[in-house]
């Protein structure tokens, strides 16, 4: 029953921390020419309608663009040979977009990562993997002679 109670835990805990990493930020559209997104495994031609997620990496090549819309209407221009990576806002986003050129990498909106959900997540597995190791019903048969 103890082994049960700690992989249920594990699995509930993981699902939490890859629904926080699953959780698109803003969506890809208006592709045109040869753009390429990485998602974390290997770059994939990109597709107008594609979630993107913090830390996705876009590759614009030359003579090709395309734009990004978050969620709360901002749009970027994505220039030829541009590189961006995708972060959770879009704060001072267009300044850099419309700025870069040449392939430079650039970072789009806030540089700083938001790791709440995945300390949370991190934090409610501890706590469910102590409660379920504590067990209550453990109950000792003492033996007679």
């Amino acid at each position: 029953m103890k082994v049960y109670r700690v992989l249920l835990a594990t699995a509930l805990a993981l699902g939490m921390v890859g629904v926080a990493q699953a959780n698109p930020v803003a969506m890809l559209y208006k592709v045109q020419g040869k753009v390429m997104v990485n998602q974390g495994q290997k770059f994939i031609a990109a597709k107008a309608g594609m979630p993107l997620g913090a830390g996705d990496r876009i590759l614009v090549m030359a003579g090709s663009n395309a734009s990004i819309e978050y969620g709360n209407g901002c749009t970027l221009n994505l220039v030829p040979n541009s590189s961006i990576t995708v972060t959770p806002d879009c704060k001072n986003a267009r300044a850099v977009a419309d700025t870069q050129q040449g392939g430079n990498a650039a970072t789009v909106g806030d540089p700083h990562t938001d790791y709440m959900p995945i300390i949370i997540g991190g934090a409610a597995l501890a706590a469910i993997a102590v409660i379920a190791s504590s067990g209550g019903n453990s109950y000792s048969h003492p033996m007679s002679p």
